[in-house]
């Protein structure tokens, strides 16, 4: 009796994000809000998250991991750029409470060369691609919109404002329900 032999998979599905990680001092300062936040709320979805500004999410097979990295690494040839953080707000429907990043000129630009190494170079590989059209950086999710108010009154009242030179982007991925394991940086010029 000839024995059947099962194809070996060696790639999945995964979730990747490309993301701009702050600089370590504004870094900090927003996980010590973040730690704030657990202290008068406790622990909520996202409230231990690492800070960071989302620019586009989406799923793909691990298999193309390499030409994601490749075609990502054309953002390299963008210059560094500043970013402004300037207060709180909150996405009522989701309920979630964070640090808003005014949408500059390079901001637009990234988004516009991201959509564009999607359209040549990703289109047929990628699932769910989404660019995130108001750049922000979470601090957590409330339980309800009682807590998401009251924790934005509290946030409001200290307020938060930073200015950061941006001088690298970050790809990250993580299986689903798992933390984000492995990440790769692409370095601006």
């Amino acid at each position: 009796m000839k024995q059947l032999r099962l194809p070996i998979f060696t790639s999945k599905i995964k979730y990747y994000n490309l993301r701009i990680v702050p600089p370590d001092q504004v870094l900090e300062s927003v996980t010590e809000l973040k730690k704030e936040f657990e202290l008068a709320y406790g622990k909520q979805p996202l409230s231990r998250s690492k800070p960071h500004i989302t620019i586009a999410s989406f799923k793909m097979n691990s298999k193309y991991q390499d030409l994601l990295i490749q075609v990502f690494t054309q953002l390299s040839e963008r210059t560094t750029f500043e970013l402004q953080i300037d207060g709180f707000e909150v996405f009522e429907s989701s309920r979630t409470l964070y640090l808003k990043v005014p949408k500059n000129e390079a901001i637009a630009a990234i988004h516009e060369n991201v959509q564009s190494l999607y359209d040549q170079h990703l289109k047929g590989k990628l699932r769910s691609f989404v660019i995130s059209d108001y750049p922000h950086m979470t601090i957590s999710k409330a339980t309800g919109k009682k807590m998401l108010y009251e924790s934005l009154l509290h946030f409001q009242k200290a307020g938060y404002s930073r200015q950061m030179e941006i001088d690298y982007l970050t790809l990250v991925s993580r299986s689903k329900y798992r933390t984000w394991d492995w990440l790769h940086e692409v370095k601006l010029s």
